[in-house]
């Protein structure tokens, strides 16, 4: 078995949080808006597929608890 050369350099790589509060880069957002659309388009399919409605549950579910809610709390 051959053993390593111990004099061999490796990179060092040190990854940093960014600095400050911003949880979303917008820049890079718009900059990968065709992947970020693909994935939400995507799992909103695989969400709602074995409904009958489809993704349209995804619209209508959200109105009735609102109707629901006005109704009782109203």
């Amino acid at each position: 078995m051959k053993h390593s050369d111990s004099s061999e350099v490796r990179p060092f790589i040190h990854i940093k949080p960014k600095k400050g509060w911003q949880l979303i880069d917008f820049r890079e957002l718009k900059q990968y808006r065709d992947l970020f659309y693909f994935l939400v388009v995507r799992d909103i399919k695989v969400k709602y597929k074995q409904t009958v409605l489809g993704g349209l549950w995804a619209i209508i579910q959200p109105f009735f608890s609102m109707v629901v809610f006005t109704l009782f709390f109203g």
